[in-house]
């Protein structure tokens, strides 16, 4: 189709070079020294603009805040509560009381619907396995911790507070 667009008189000079000999292949070489060119600058620029996100706000407001009386745990070991718009689930890890983020890191799944066994948490969705005394990935598919929260109890009831958040 080239060859033949290239005859006609008035044709995009691209079209006309292509007749030349050699011309074919030193434009595809231009063109993917082009894309190469680009696909540089453009992950330089990416790499730069990523240096200078500007934080968003913590979910959490900082401080402790009221989570749920200790006895209603006393029944269950893994409870979904929330703080203001954020799901948690709270786990009776024996004497200790952890508070994970109850959306799985990996795809959001609900923690709290889970399995626990000896002190890891089982996503019941895609079986990321979380420790519950930290939220660091003990197995995958996940990739990321989860935010654990700082736990402490004060007159009978749970109370938590997001590592940083104040």
């Amino acid at each position: 189709m080239a060859s033949l667009l290239a005859r006609v008189p008035g044709a995009p000079r691209a079209l006309r070079l292509a007749r030349v000999p050699g011309a074919p292949r030193a434009l595809r070489l231009a063109g993917l020294a082009a894309a190469g060119v680009g696909g540089l600058l453009g992950r330089r620029i990416c790499v730069q603009l990523a240096g200078r996100a500007q934080p968003g706000p913590h979910p959490v407001e900082p401080g402790w805040h009221d989570l749920m009386p200790v006895a209603e745990l006393a029944g269950s070991r893994l409870v979904r509560q929330s703080v203001g718009d954020v799901r948690l689930v709270v786990i009776r890890d024996g004497d200790q009381v952890r508070v994970l983020a109850d959306r799985c890191s990996h795809r959001s799944g609900p923690l709290s619907e889970g399995t626990l066994d000896d002190g890891c948490l089982r996503c019941p969705w895609h079986g990321s396995v979380f420790r519950v005394a930290d939220g660091t990935v003990a197995h995958g598919p996940a990739t990321a911790p989860q935010a654990a929260f700082q736990t402490r109890i004060s007159d009978g009831i749970i109370q938590v507070r997001l590592p940083g958040a104040g």
